[in-house]
């Protein structure tokens, strides 16, 4: 087993990347496909928090500047996801080695059967090290013509380091009247939209609860998409209204994934 790895990127801060991360990576893992989700935006991580694991001792950052093992670092997340969670301490990304962070990924490769990685958002040395572990990149835009431009400048210099592109998703549309269409943005990147995503409450309601929006609100229409996609991704050819996932439950307290064998 060797994993596929999935790097979501964006041009643009704020357009939602490390939510499309967490719920693509949920809804494999809900298709019982081991799945880790990895925070690899060093600067401004977000996926800890998002999931409730702001106050874990070891986290990525840890892992690069060499102060735990990866084990350490790795958590139980929703539908038996995987979790490499960053850490929000200004400390922690000073001492980050991000050198290692392809050495990170290639240790846990034969593990998985897909990697998620939640990439730094515009053109840095961090989002570009993302890119660069890709076998596959989803570009997430929102239909504005801002978002558009970002993403044109991502996909040229994507190209130039021949990475190949699974597709966009088109987040946060019908908001407002002027946006800019599907049609419009395939043509302009020469890329296929895999899933679109309205605006949703919920999104943020789930927020709210440290909770993928598939496993908090199963039945609306962004759970929907994103659980179509990953039926997609995974080669499930059923309906995915007949394939399950867990339901909401109460909020458990996460617990530390180890690679090692239990010790008797």
């Amino acid at each position: 087993m060797t994993a596929t790895i999935f790097t979501i990127v964006s041009g643009k801060g704020g357009a939602g990347t490390s939510t499309a991360a967490i719920n693509l990576g949920a809804a494999l893992a809900g298709f019982a496909k081991k799945t880790i989700l990895i925070d690899a935006d060093i600067g401004m991580p977000t996926i800890g928090l998002m999931l409730g694991l702001e106050t874990s001792k070891g986290t990525i950052h840890e892992v690069l500047a060499g102060k735990v093992e990866l084990n350490e670092a790795i958590y139980d997340g929703p539908n038996n996801m995987h979790i490499l969670p960053g850490s929000i301490s200004l400390q922690g990304f000073v001492n980050a080695n991000t050198e290692i962070l392809d050495d990170i990924v290639e240790s846990v490769k034969e593990k998985y059967e897909y990697i998620i990685i939640d990439s730094a958002t515009g053109i840095n040395k961090n989002s570009l090290l993302a890119i660069s572990l890709a076998d596959e990149i989803i570009q997430l835009i929102n239909p504005d013509i801002a978002s558009l431009a970002g993403a044109m400048k991502i996909k040229a210099i994507s190209d130039n380091m021949g990475k190949q592109f699974r597709g966009i998703l088109l987040n946060r549309t019908g908001v407002t009247q002027n946006e800019i269409s599907s049609e419009r943005i395939e043509t302009a990147l020469g890329l296929k939209v895999l899933a679109t995503l309205p605006e949703e409450k919920n999104v943020k309601n789930s927020l709210a609860f440290k909770a993928p929006i598939i496993t908090k609100y199963p039945a609306s229409q962004v759970s929907v998409n994103f659980n179509r996609l990953g039926a997609e991704i995974a080669g499930i050819k059923a309906p995915v209204e007949e394939l399950s996932h867990e339901k909401p439950e109460k909020k458990k307290k996460a617990r530390k994934f180890s690679l090692a064998k239990n010790k008797k």
